[in-house]
């Protein structure tokens, strides 16, 4: 008995160990790859549909084994866990921000923790593409996850597709629709 029970405690330590922990906030997109052009700015796919394909060099989609070790955490730490879409491309002047500029745009100390779409990013030099930027939260303490600290959540998703599949809206329309 005690054998199996120090094989079990053994193959949980082993698993825990290679298993791929997303520090995200509680509301965080869903089913949504990250968009990188580049490698060092954060995008959305609308802002890839923009861009004339002439200018595009090449795009690649990245998705890791859903129970796999994520191959591209060293690369891009916390941003792949539903995939990467990497974009090379030629382009004038795409206009960006860092996420300095936005910390003191927002009036935040520069140590303030900053998320795109729920997830920390943990690269301070990746840029923001402000065409991507939909909606900027200031998140004070305590008012999610018992956060001790305000943190910066940038969503380059629209509302309706940050919870991918799970769309609140529909369901919100179909219960008055019954209730009338």
């Amino acid at each position: 008995m005690k054998i199996k029970l120090l094989f079990l405690i053994a193959f949980i330590s082993f698993s825990n160990t290679f298993a791929q922990n997303f520090e995200k906030l509680l509301f965080s997109k869903k089913d949504n790859p990250t968009v990188l052009i580049n490698k060092n700015i954060i995008a959305n796919f609308e802002l890839i549909k923009q861009i004339p394909s002439s200018k595009i060099i090449k795009m690649e989609v990245m998705k890791s084994p859903k129970n796999g070790v994520d191959l591209y955490v060293k690369t891009y730490p916390n941003l792949s866990q539903y995939g990467l879409i990497l974009v090379d491309m030629t382009f004038d002047h795409l206009e960006t921000k860092t996420q300095n500029e936005i910390r003191e745009f927002l009036g935040a100390n520069p140590k303030t923790k900053f998320y795109v779409d729920g997830f920390l990013i943990m690269n301070d030099d990746l840029l923001i593409a402000t065409k991507s930027i939909h909606e900027i939260e200031l998140i004070n303490p305590n008012q999610q996850d018992l956060d001790e600290e305000k943190i910066i959540n940038l969503w380059t998703l629209p509302k309706e597709t940050r919870l991918g599949s799970l769309n609140l809206s529909r369901k919100k329309i179909q219960v008055q629709e019954i209730s009338k």
